[in-house]
């Protein structure tokens, strides 16, 4: 659905631990594929791995893990989050609820 790649999280600081575990920013490129579905803001983040497209206009939200990490991608009605939205308390369920109303 959207092209890319699935990559082990590298990090070079020791202090930064893999898996990436606990709440971390999400942060909006100036270009919204998302269109209005999800706020900048702070989500529960637990992964290893994270998703790296092929087309960076699909990157709809980044997160920094010792470097920036995708967050989410979206392109036409397909959208994919790296957060866990129902383990994200009301920032979790903010986006559910735009999710379960978004019109793409």
């Amino acid at each position: 659905w959207i092209a890319g790649e699935v990559r082990r999280i590298e990090v070079t600081d020791p202090a930064i631990k893999v898996p990436h575990m606990g709440w971390n920013d999400v942060d909006l490129p100036p270009r919204d594929p998302a269109r209005g579905l999800i706020d900048p803001g702070e989500a529960y983040f637990l992964h290893s791995y994270h998703f790296v497209p092929d087309d960076g206009h699909a990157i709809a939200a980044m997160t920094d893990h010792g470097g920036g990490i995708v967050a989410a991608v979206a392109r036409d009605n397909v959208i994919g989050v790296q957060f866990h939205p129902e383990k994200s308390q009301a920032y979790g369920l903010s986006f559910l609820s735009r999710f379960l109303e978004w019109k793409p």
